[in-house]
């Protein structure tokens, strides 16, 4: 079947959620004939499957080898077997306001929605502006992440992305990593790690922090940290480097639906590579470090099996408290 860029979503979703360890996507993709040498494996559902799918469509009938294989294990899934026919996914229904019923009178503008989302043009200004601290982190096995400059020369990003100072010192800060206004790349200037001057992290929080070579901070900026005011309803954006792919921003179905136990969550869009990357509320303070997406809980509910399709950040106050000098 043709695989566009949607259905392999899909696909990728699909499967994440069917299989959780690398150890079993490992099994599919070997059962599908790709090379398990050649795919980075992520402890991230959604990352490993991204990265299997990215290499299954460079290779003639593998991807759908990959969803033989998936039918196979799970015959009466009705997510793979809407893939298989190549129906389109289903909509996963965002929040609408519930308060609007039409134009009424001969007004000819209105606000849609409890409050309005106009905002200044200086509005886009300051995100250029709070976008060139953001750098692509670039691993020696040729993965990659998103991180940000703040105070001191840190550089902050997932401890998944650099889980310890062995990962960061051979690792690369590269900022710059976007296209100009023209469509041509932009110079990129390089920094090395220095975990050897500074490194700390939290597995449990998905956070690390690093020294960076030299001052980028002359030249890229930093972002400052305080704790953050953010609640369900709020707006959120998201500059990251997804795939790996120059600078890019995300400014669409931005809103944040949980905000609780440390943790922030939103329908903002992301994909892997997007890990490490700021959170940014609508005066572009950091109010998150991203992390992860799929079917989550919400911390501290009372049914956590109860899941919800959305992306996830660590709430900024959580990563303050494990670094007082950033304050």
């Amino acid at each position: 079947m043709d695989w566009d860029r949607q259905a392999l979503i899909s696909l990728r979703e699909t499967l994440a959620r069917l299989y959780h360890t690398p150890a079993e996507a490992r099994r599919v993709a070997e059962d599908a004939g790709l090379d398990p040498a050649r795919i980075a494996f992520d402890p991230i559902p959604l990352n490993t499957w991204y990265l299997i799918l990215d290499d299954a469509s460079k290779r003639p009938g593998k991807v759908d080898a990959i969803l033989r294989v998936a039918l196979a294990d799970y015959p009466d899934n009705d997510a793979l077997q809407r893939i298989a026919a190549g129906a389109p996914p289903p909509v996963l229904a965002g929040p609408e306001p519930t308060d609007w019923h039409g134009p009424r009178g001969p007004q000819l503008e209105r606000i849609i929605g409890s409050e309005s989302t106009l905002v200044p043009i200086t509005y886009l200004e300051l995100g250029v502006q709070r976008s060139r601290a953001v750098a692509k982190v670039r691993l020696e096995d040729g993965g990659s992440g998103t991180g940000f400059l703040t105070s001191g020369g840190l550089l902050v990003t997932n401890n998944h992305v650099l889980p310890d100072a062995d990962a960061a010192r051979t690792a690369t800060a590269m900022f710059n990593f976007q296209n100009t206004v023209d469509g041509v790349a932009a110079p990129v200037e390089e920094h090395a790690l220095l975990p050897d001057d500074f490194f700390r992290t939290s597995v449990e929080d998905d956070w690390s922090a690093v020294r960076v070579e030299g001052e980028p901070s002359a030249t890229w900026g930093e972002l400052s940290l305080s704790p953050a005011a953010v609640k369900a309803g709020d707006r959120v954006n998201i500059i990251q480097h997804p795939g790996g792919l120059a600078k890019r921003v995300s400014l669409i179905s931005n809103v944040v639906v949980f905000v609780g136990g440390g943790r922030v969550q939103y329908l903002t869009d992301t994909e892997p590579g997007s890990s490490g990357s700021p959170v940014f509320d609508t005066q572009w303070n950091v109010v998150a470090l991203h992390h992860s997406g799929g079917w989550l809980s919400e911390p501290g509910a009372h049914d956590p099996a109860k899941q919800y399709y959305r992306n996830e950040g660590i709430l900024i106050d959580v990563v303050l408290d494990g670094l007082p000098s950033t304050g």
